[in-house]
């Protein structure tokens, strides 16, 4: 069905359910997966002078990425790491519009309705500006 996906994640665990279903959709031998991770510029300005407590939840974020790629390589599904620098819902959309994917998978936030008004969310934006299908998942 799909050739090539497009897995937007972000160290979530809802990013990680994300890359189960990219991974669910890639059973075909002939599958490619680009896992697309953006660093976005204020967190890293901030991991500068965050406290002992938010270096262990980075840390935490990194192995999470680390485990969705790690799955990609046991479950034999022909993969990529790419990682971009720079605000994730332009970046994301920015890939998604210029490559040649068939679909992009991303992980929801988990905002609530007062939560997205306000501030927005990655998956809200890219859904609405990508020009291929969007899958989110919660």
């Amino acid at each position: 069905m799909y050739k090539n996906i497009l897995l937007a994640i972000d160290g979530s665990e809802n990013s990680r359910r994300a890359g189960y279903e990219a991974a669910r959709l890639a059973l075909d031998d002939t599958v490619n997966v680009t896992i697309l991770h953006v660093m976005d510029p204020d967190d890293t300005q901030k991991d500068v002078v965050r406290s002992t407590t938010e270096r262990h939840l980075n840390k935490q974020k990194k192995d999470t990425l680390s485990s969705i790629i790690r799955f990609f390589g046991e479950q034999t599904v022909d993969h990529e790491y790419v990682v971009r620098r720079g605000l994730p819902a332009r970046k994301i959309i920015e890939e998604a519009n210029t490559g040649k994917y068939d679909v992009l998978v991303i992980g929801s936030r988990g905002l609530n309705i007062f939560q997205e008004m306000v501030l927005g969310s990655v998956s809200h934006k890219v859904a609405k500006r990508a020009t291929i299908p969007v899958m989110i998942v919660k």
